[in-house]
C-alpha cells in the first residue's frame, strides 16, 4: 500500500522533534520542512521559502503537522484552509505560556502573540502533550501571572484539541546503562543557560541547592554559554551536552533528578531520567506533579527554603523502593506505543482498521 504523503513543519532540531519524525514515517510519506527562525531579522526570508514549499507539496498531501506554534505556522494553517487540509499543530510549552519576568512565552510579545492566536484559531486541531498546556493556574511564583494555557490566554479559542503526551523507550532508558551510581547525587539538564532558560529551569535554584548541600554532588548538563566556573560551588560539575544515546548512562549515575522550573510542558529529561532509576524532585508547574506522583518529591512553592526541607525529605527517603517506582510510573503512564497509536490515528482515523480481505 502507497503510503500517504504528510508535511511535517519545525524551527528546531531536538530528540522529540526527531522521535515524532521517525514515528510518522512509519505510516506516511513524510516531508520534512524546517524553518529557519534565527536570527529574527531573516523569517521574512524564511516565510517566502516556506510558502514556495507549502505551494509544492501542499496539493497533494493529505495534512500537515507542525510541531511548536508561531510565525512557522502562520502560513501553514492559512494554506491548509485554502486547500482544504488539515494542520495539525504539536503543542510543547512555549506558545501556552506568558512568563514576562523571565521573558519566556509567545503571548509576552505583541506579534508573536498574534501570529500564535491565528495559528490556534485556524488549525484543524491542537495537540498538546498535556492537559496543563490548555489551562494550569500558576500558584509555584506567584512574581508571574497566573493564568497559563492556550485557553487561558485565547478564552475565546473554539479550535479542538486532543491530549498526546510524549512516550518514552524504556529499552533505551534503563538503569542498567550504568554499573555504580553515586550516592547523594542530583543531575538537571538544560539546553542552555542563557538568562531566559537558566531562570526558567531554575538553574538558580539547582546552585544554590549544591551551595547549601556541601556533602552532596550536583551535576548541571547543559551548553555552557554564561556560567563562570571559578564562582560555582566546588561540588557542582558542568558536563558539556553529550549524545542521546549516551544520556541514560549518565543519568543512571545519578540518584535523583531535578527539574525545578518554573514553566514547562512534558519535560523528556524528567521522564528519561525516572526511566534510568532516578527519583524525581520537581517544582509544582504543568506537568511536573503528575509525572513525578508517589515516586518523589514536588516542592510547591519558589524559595530556596522549600526546596532544602524537600530535597532533605529526599535525601531521608528509601531510594531503592522510589527509584523502582519511578521507572515504573514512566512505563505505565507515558508509553512510546501509546504516543504512536494516538498521534497516527489521530491523522488518519482508519491507520489501526483491520483491512479487508480480498479473498
Amino acid at each position: 500500500m502507497t503510503k500517504r504523503k504528510l508535511i511535517y513543519v519545525f524551527a528546531f532540531r531536538s530528540s522529540f522533534i526527531s522521535k515524532d519524525e521517525i514515528l510518522l514515517k512509519s505510516s506516511f510519506e513524510v516531508v520534512s520542512l524546517f524553518f529557519n527562525p534565527l536570527p529574527r531579522w531573516k523569517t521574512p526570508i524564511s516565510l517566502i521559502v516556506q510558502l514556495f514549499q507549502l505551494i509544492r507539496h501542499l496539493p497533494n498531501s493529505q495534512a500537515v503537522v507542525c510541531q511548536f506554534a508561531g510565525f512557522h505556522t502562520v502560513l501553514p494553517v492559512l494554506m491548509g484552509r485554502l486547500f482544504r487540509k488539515k494542520v495539525y499543530l504539536i503543542l510543547l510549552g512555549a506558545e501556552c505560556h506568558n512568563y514576562p519576568g523571565i521573558q519566556h512565552g509567545n503571548f509576552r510579545k505583541k506579534i508573536l502573540a498574534a501570529a500564535t492566536r491565528l495559528s490556534f484559531r485556524w488549525a484543524h486541531k491542537l495537540l498538546p502533550i498535556h492537559q496543563s498546556l490548555a489551562k494550569f493556574e500558576n500558584n509555584y511564583d506567584p512574581s508571574e501571572p497566573r493564568h497559563q494555557g492556550f485557553l487561558s490566554l485565547v478564552p475565546e479559542l473554539k479550535t479542538p484539541y486532543k491530549v498526546i503526551p510524549h512516550g518514552f523507550d524504556d529499552a533505551l532508558f534503563n538503569p542498567k546503562t550504568s554499573a555504580y551510581r553515586k550516592p547523594k547525587s542530583f543531575i538537571t539538564a538544560a539546553s542552555s543557560v542563557a538568562p531566559p532558560v537558566f531562570q526558567r529551569k531554575g538553574i538558580d535554584l539547582f546552585i544554590e541547592m549544591a551551595r547549601r548541600f556541601p556533602d552532596c554532588s550536583f551535576s548541571l548538563l547543559c551548553k555552557n554559554d554564561y556560567l563562570n566556573l571559578n564562582e560555582l560551588p566546588k561540588n557542582l560539575t558542568v558536563l558539556e551536552a553529550v549524545p542521546y544515546d549516551k544520556l541514560a548512562s549518565l543519568f543512571a549515575s545519578h540518584q535523583f533528578y531535578m527539574q525545578v522550573s518554573i514553566a514547562e510542558g512534558l519535560p523528556n529529561a524528567l521522564c528519561e531520567a525516572m526511566l534510568c532509576g532516578c527519583v524525581p524532585i520537581g517544582s509544582d508547574v504543568f506537568a511536573i506533579p503528575e509525572i513525578i506522583g508517589d515516586a518523589g518529591f514536588v516542592c510547591r512553592n519558589k524559595n530556596a527554603e522549600a526546596l532544602v526541607l524537600t530535597i532533605q525529605n529526599a535525601l531521608d527517603a528509601d531510594f531503592d523502593n522510589l527509584s523502582v517506582k519511578a521507572r515504573n510510573r514512566i512505563q505505565e503512564k507515558f508509553p512510546l506505543k501509546i504516543r504512536t497509536e494516538l498521534l497516527i490515528e489521530t491523522i488518519n482515523p482508519h491507520a489501526f482498521l483491520p483491512q479487508k480481505s480480498t479473498n
